[in-house]
């Protein structure tokens, strides 16, 4: 599966909430690492642990989407309130699945959600008339 690929059926997956659905895209022992810019970010480890974290990313922001993007090259995901600033960031790292089809599956995800660190994604851009 392409890694583009990964990232919009993670999308698909988190906007329906369905877990099956992540546990079939998350290798068994993927890693989740959490910038959160204070004393509660940390890392994760395991199917059920990430996903429980994955389905939980827009709580703080029950009026937030998510988003396809490119984070440093590869797929990922912003969260972005509807005033549309983004207060989070998830880049995905895609794992040989080992599979007959060749496919792969998230082996690493980083979540940056530091004010500090999400600056770049809410620079305003300026308006062309």
């Amino acid at each position: 599966m392409p890694r583009d690929d990964l990232a919009a059926r993670l999308l698909l997956a988190l906007e329906r909430r369905d877990e099956r659905a992540l546990a079939s895209l998350l290798h068994p022992g993927v890693v989740m690492t959490a910038d959160t810019g204070d004393h509660s970010g940390g890392e994760l480890r395991g199917r059920v642990r990430v996903i429980r974290a994955l389905l939980g990313l827009r709580m703080p922001h029950p009026d937030a989407a998510l988003e396809t993007v490119h984070v440093n090259g590869g797929p990922g995901l912003v969260v972005r309130r509807r005033d549309a600033v983004v207060v989070g960031v998830l880049a995905i790292d895609a794992e040989p699945s080992g599979g007959p089809d060749g496919g792969s599956t998230i082996g690493r995800l980083w979540l940056t959600t530091a004010p500090g660190k999400l600056a770049r994604w809410n620079r305003r851009r300026p308006v062309v008339e």
